[in-house]
């Protein structure tokens, strides 16, 4: 029963923030993600210890708290973003600039298949307007959310955007059968893997990062792009599509090697843009007794 009433509050949330404009809609998800801030005390203490491990001294405690509301507000604007997917699909051509897609076209007429290596920076979900920018079809691998009602309309929200959700668990043989087909299929990387993941540095602390994207590439030979979608302005999206990586069998511990750049690069866009990341996930814990170790 409880998940039904969650269920019919978020589709009269999503139907409200359609009848707004963007700017309007985009004002009161920065608003509430502030009265966010001040409430959920447990996932801003995360978000701030979080923040801490990964920049230390260099920058200034001030900072670090600027940082965190903006990272609650980026949260936010993500929740709202997909709730506006409609809206933003009318015009996503205008909405969207995209680089770095001369690659994935090669990768497409060469029948390759791609696996891009997503992150919670930005807005992820808008990841999925890429069949509009590139014509070709895309999948993306999500966590089912526990409630069954609102789990079906974040996915038809995802589908609004031509994309295919395939879920998490046991989802292997679809992704394979996605790339077979010559596709594109999107997977997170910057979340903690358990002892499924392997030992390697992200911000000069390790923690368990997911190495399937490389092992995927090095099991089918696909093309493995990473790929970001950053925020500009009200409304406006730039989606980033990196240097792609091919399984090169000569090289040792080509998956250890690739997943250690990723994590570089991760590292990388999140120095540059701190507020977009979603810094209240735990991306450390204490090490799983069964991980892999790696040099």
């Amino acid at each position: 029963m409880v998940d039904f009433l969650v269920y019919i509050l978020v589709s009269c949330i999503s139907f409200l923030a359609n009848l707004l404009p963007i700017p309007v809609a985009t004002w009161i998800a920065k608003r509430l993600a502030n009265l966010s801030f001040c409430i959920f005390r447990k996932r801003r203490k995360i978000t701030i210890e979080n923040i801490e491990r990964a920049f230390g001294n260099s920058i200034s405690k001030n900072r670090k708290t600027r940082i965190a509301r903006a990272a609650f507000e980026s949260t936010a604007l993500s929740i709202m973003e997909l709730f506006l997917v409609r809206k933003i699909a009318r015009d996503a051509s205008d909405r969207f600039s995209l680089t770095g897609n001369d690659a994935v076209e090669k990768a497409f007429k060469d029948k390759r298949g791609i696996i891009l290596a997503v992150a919670h920076l930005g807005s992820w979900e808008y990841l999925s307007f890429l069949p509009y920018r590139t014509g070709r079809n895309w999948s993306v691998v999500v966590k089912n959310i526990k409630n069954p009602f609102l789990n079906r309309v974040v996915n038809r929200l995802r589908c609004v955007m031509e994309v295919n959700p395939i879920p998490k668990d046991g989802s292997i043989r679809s992704v394979l059968t996605e790339l077979k087909k010559g596709d594109g299929v999107a997977i997170l990387i910057d979340q903690w893997a358990g002892d499924e993941g392997i030992w390697i540095e992200f911000f000069g602390e390790k923690t368990s990062t997911t190495s399937i994207p490389a092992r995927l590439a090095q099991k089918t030979g696909c093309a493995l792009i990473p790929a970001f979608c950053l925020r500009r302005s009200v409304g406006q999206y730039e989606i980033h599509l990196g240097a792609p990586y091919i399984y090169d069998a000569a090289s040792p511990e080509w998956e250890v090697r690739i997943t250690k750049e990723l994590n570089q690069l991760l590292e990388e866009q999140i120095r540059r843009y701190p507020e977009q990341w979603l810094w209240g996930h735990r991306r450390w814990k204490p090490k799983p007794a069964n991980i892999r170790q790696v040099a």
